[in-house]
C-alpha cells in the first residue's frame, strides 16, 4: 500500500474557564458588580443628595469619584486582561500538544507505511523464478505471478500423508512445513521478521487504540489465506516461537480457514473446492458463536443456528462457561439444501464426529498454541451416536477438570 494514512485529531475540548471567558455576560456581569460594589463603598464614606434642590455640586467630590469609577475600571480590565492571557497560553499549549502529537503519529505513520512496502517488496521476489535440481537436472518452477505462498501450500497440501490420530498429523505437517522452510528460508524468513518487525512496532507504539486498531486492521487484510497459513506453521517451530504472543494478542490467524490445515486431509482430501469452503463457512461461524457464548458469565445457554426444517441442526451448549458441547443432528429424512453442508453429504456419522472432536481441539488448544487453556486440564469427550429411526444425533465436547472458564479468542 503507497497510500499515505491521516487520521484526525480530536482536540482537547475547552474547558469550563475557556467557555466561561468566551461568553460576554460574564464581562458584564464582572463590570457591574465591580462598580455596584466599589460604589456602595464610596457611599459609606460620602452623603450623596440626589433629590435635595439646594444642594450645590461638589466638584472635588465628583472629581474624586470619576478617579474612584476609573481606578475600579482599570482594575477590571487589568483582571480581565490576566485572564484572557491565561486562556491564550493554555491554547498556545494544547496546541504545542497537539502539533507534538501529529509529529509523533506522522514519523509512525511514515515507518509503518515502509514496513509494509518492504514486506509486500519480500513477497513479491518469491513469485519469480525458482531453481530447483533433480539429481543431476536442474528443474526451473515458473511461478507465473501466481502467489507463491499459494503454490506452496497447494504442493504441501499434496504431499500430505494423513494419518489415523489428529496429534500425530500435527507432527507430520510440522515436519512437511520445516522441509518447506528448509528448502526457501533465505527468502520466506526474511519475510516473516519484517512481518514480526511490524507487529513489534505496533505493539510497543504510544499510539491510541482506536489509531492502532486501524493499522491492525490495515495489515491484517493485507494477509492471504495460504500467507497465515504458512504463519500458522511457522509459528509450530522454533523459528517462530516469538511470534506466538502477537498472534495470540491481535489474533493475526482470525480469518485462516481452519478446514484447509493439513490436519484435517482426511475430511477434505476427496472434497470438491466448494464443498470444502461449505465446511469453512460452519467452522468459522461456529468459533464465533463459542466467543459471544463463552463472554457471558456464569450460566447455561444453548444456541441453535438453524432452521427447523433443514437435514442439518447444529447446537452448540454451555455449562457455566467450563464446558462446551456440540449436538449435530442429522435428519436423514429431509434433503438438504444448505451449500455449507454439503461437504457433510459424503461423510458417516462416525467421521463427522471425529471431525468435530479435532475442530474443538483445534479451537481451545492448538489454533492459540496451547497459550489460552492448559491443555492437562482440558477433557474432550464424544458420547455415542444415538439414533432415533431416521434421526441420528452426534455429540462431541470439552471439558476444563477444574471448572475454570474455557479460552477462546475474544478480538
Amino acid at each position: 500500500m503507497t497510500d499515505v494514512l491521516y487520521f484526525k485529531f480530536m482536540g482537547t475540548k475547552d474547558n469550563w474557564f475557556d467557555k466561561l471567558l468566551m461568553k460576554k455576560r460574564f464581562y458584564i456581569i464582572i463590570t457591574l458588580l465591580f462598580i455596584g460594589v466599589f460604589a456602595y463603598i464610596f457611599k459609606w464614606q460620602h452623603i450623596l443628595r440626589f433629590f435635595d434642590d439646594e444642594y450645590v455640586v461638589n466638584h472635588e467630590l465628583l472629581g474624586t469619584y470619576g478617579d474612584f469609577i476609573g481606578g475600579v475600571l482599570g482594575t477590571i480590565f487589568a483582571l480581565i486582561s490576566t485572564l484572557i492571557l491565561i486562556r491564550t497560553f493554555n491554547q498556545q499549549r494544547a496546541v504545542t500538544e497537539k502539533n507534538k502529537e501529529q509529529i509523533e503519529n506522522q514519523r509512525f505513520n511514515d515507518l509503518f507505511f515502509e514496513l509494509l512496502r518492504l514486506y509486500q517488496s519480500e513477497t513479491a521476489e518469491l513469485c519469480g523464478h525458482i531453481e530447483k535440481k533433480q539429481g543431476t537436472n536442474i528443474i526451473e518452477i515458473n511461478y507465473n505471478n501466481k502467489d507463491f505462498y499459494d503454490v506452496e501450500k497447494a504442493s504441501l497440501q499434496k504431499k500430505f500423508q494423513p494419518t489415523t490420530s489428529y496429534e500425530r498429523n500435527r507432527q507430520v505437517s510440522l515436519n512437511l512445513y520445516m522441509s518447506f522452510y528448509i528448502k526457501h528460508r533465505t527468502k520466506v524468513a526474511a519475510c516473516f521478521r519484517t512481518l514480526y518487525r511490524i507487529y513489534d512496532l505496533l505493539d510497543k507504539s504510544d499510539l491510541k487504540e482506536n489509531i492502532k486498531n486501524n493499522y491492525l486492521k490495515i495489515l491484517r487484510a493485507q494477509l492471504t489465506d495460504s500467507e497465515l497459513f504458512f504463519i500458522r506453521y511457522n509459528a509450530m517451530t522454533y523459528y517462530g516461537e516469538n511470534f506466538i504472543n502477537y498472534i495470540n494478542k491481535y489474533n493475526i490467524l482470525k480469518h485462516l480457514p481452519t478446514f484447509e490445515l493439513l490436519e484435517f486431509k482426511d475430511w477434505w482430501q476427496d472434497l470438491t473446492k466448494s464443498e470444502r469452503m461449505g465446511i469453512n463457512i460452519v467452522f468459522h461461524n461456529s468459533t464465533r458463536l463459542l466467543r459471544k457464548v463463552l463472554l457471558r458469565e456464569g450460566s447455561n445457554m444453548t444456541f441453535r443456528p438453524f432452521n427447523e426444517e433443514s437435514k442439518y441442526k447444529f447446537e452448540i451448549r454451555t455449562r457455566s462457561n467450563y464446558e462446551v458441547k456440540i449436538i449435530l443432528q442429522i435428519d436423514n429424512s429431509n434433503v438438504n439444501k444448505i451449500m455449507e453442508y454439503r461437504g457433510f453429504e459424503k461423510f458417516s456419522e462416525k467421521k463427522i464426529q471425529a471431525l468435530l472432536d479435532c475442530y474443538l481441539k483445534e479451537v481451545f488448544l492448538y489454533s492459540n498454541f496451547e497459550k489460552f487453556n492448559n491443555q492437562k486440564d482440558l477433557e474432550f469427550y464424544s458420547e455415542p451416536i444415538k439414533t432415533d429411526g431416521h434421526i441420528f444425533t452426534i455429540n462431541s465436547g470439552v471439558r476444563n477438570k477444574k471448572e475454570k472458564a474455557l479460552k477462546i479468542k475474544q478480538i
